[in-house]
């Protein structure tokens, strides 16, 4: 029901629930906490009133009426709050987020509603901060419609896509319609990836063993000490005349480390004391996943709670998932997991057998081409066993004279190598598979095209 108000010049609660209704009032306009009068001359005029308004919480607007105000009804007096500045001007206080209503009788006779959205964002604020963000190439396209700010536009780019979600989270009214380019050109990353198991004594000499495996520091001294201009030198010199040609000082020296753990490896698989399990090439976009199997699936049978047998499958063998991220100065960041597992028919219950698994999850940053290699899974097979003597050999103590007892123990070391590089398709990596895999169908189809011919 409404009522006549008169001025009054306390400030007004900012939590008034009822409507109420000014009379041709000349009173002064409070901020929502009920603080210092708040000036009509103030930044906030807005011009005339328009037939919608849409605030934020907290916002002062002063509004002009096109004739004088006989009186001011509103929607809601939680949301919102209006005051009179004479009879032509109105200050209206938005206090909390909602939808209300202002009701304008005027001298004339006339009436006039105008429906008010209060937000709590300031859109405008919201909508420019969000622009600042974004390229001036971009699809996106950042509008304000009704209370919110929204966003359009199909093929946004990644970056712009992270950027957009980063400020929803700051400006609840951000609402995001537009769509992420699923392709995106991110640069592909080629991870090349070899699986070693080395013997654990193959290992100590490749650590240890400098003087009979690998070519340890080399020095060594030259010294001229012909007295003639002219010199013969042996078939096979690694000198010539050129290197003895003006030298000022008869005496030369040399230093340096001469090795080749790459040609050991190689021998080390030859002897069987290496084993590559596995030499993968797998590619992934850079922010993708890559994963491989080589090895198989066990059935494994699993009872439901109703009583159903169900299968389920584990697999086992050797796995690797990686997931690489290439930045700005080609460094690249890759999370890798690589599991070995084998089936251990030693340990079974219910007659499924068990599993022996070496696994290691690292994440690491090298920059494009480097090597960075993963070890540390060591693998430990024991076995023990006796010849002796029927009867004599089980007396105490004396029984040591007819017994032989031996133990073995196998130690091993997986070790994985992994040299991740980024690829484009004119890439010399790239373009050297190709002209590999060209050749592989050259020889092939000559090869079966001879067979079909025979």
């Amino acid at each position: 029901m409404l009522r006549d108000a008169q001025p009054s010049k306390e400030p007004p609660s900012p939590r008034a629930s009822a409507s109420y209704v000014l009379e041709n009032s000349e009173i002064e306009a409070w901020d929502t906490q009920g603080h210092s009068p708040i000036s009509a001359a103030g930044g906030g005029r807005q011009g005339l009133l328009p037939e919608e308004l849409t605030l934020y919480g907290g916002q002062v607007v002063v509004h002009e009426v096109h004739a004088p105000l006989r009186r001011v009804a509103v929607g809601s007096g939680k949301l919102l709050e209006v005051k009179t500045l004479g009879s032509r001007e109105l200050v209206i206080i938005a206090i909390e987020p909602g939808n209300s209503a202002l009701h304008l009788w005027f001298q004339d006779g006339s009436q006039r509603e105008i429906p008010v959205t209060i937000v709590g964002d300031n859109l405008g604020q919201a909508a420019r901060v969000l622009q600042s963000t974004l390229s001036p190439a971009s699809n996106a396209r950042v509008s304000i419609v009704g209370g919110n700010v929204v966003v359009t536009g199909q093929d946004i780019s990644q970056g712009e896509w992270s950027r957009i979600e980063q400020m929803r989270e700051v400006y609840p009214s951000i609402v995001n319609l537009g769509s992420v380019d699923a392709v995106g050109m991110r640069p592909m990353v080629m991870m090349d990836v070899q699986i070693m198991e080395f013997d654990r004594n193959a290992l100590e000499e490749l650590g240890i063993r400098w003087d009979s495996r690998i070519d340890g520091p080399n020095a060594g001294a030259l010294y001229d000490s012909s007295s003639s201009e002219f010199r013969v030198l042996p078939d096979g010199s690694p000198f010539d005349d050129d290197e003895f040609a003006g030298m000022a000082n008869p005496i030369r020296t040399a230093f340096g480390l001469a090795t080749s753990i790459t040609s050991r490896i190689n021998l080390l698989v030859n002897q069987g004391k290496a084993y590559a399990l596995a030499s993968p090439h797998l590619s992934a976009r850079s922010g993708g996943e890559a994963d491989f199997l080589v090895g198989g699936e066990l059935p494994i049978p699993v009872s439901s709670l109703f009583g159903q047998t169900q299968v389920e499958f584990k697999e086992y063998g050797i796995k690797l998932e990686i997931s690489p991220v290439v930045n700005g100065s080609n460094e690249i960041l890759t999370t890798m997991m690589a599991e070995v597992s084998r089936i251990d028919p030693s340990i079974t219950v219910a007659g499924i057998p068990g599993f022996l698994t070496r696994r290691t999850r690292s994440e690491f940053n090298v920059r494009n081409g480097e090597t960075i290699v993963i070890s540390g899974l060591t693998d430990i097979n024991a076995a023990k066993s006796a010849d002796k003597f029927p009867i004599l050999g089980e007396i105490p103590i004396l029984g040591r004279l007819f017994r032989s007892d031996q133990f073995r123990a196998n130690k091993t070391d997986l070790v994985v190598f992994v040299t991740p590089r980024t690829v484009d398709p004119a890439s010399a990596e790239n373009l050297d598979r190709i002209e590999q895999g060209h050749q592989i169908r050259e020889s092939f189809e000559g090869e079966f095209g001879r067979k079909l011919q025979q």
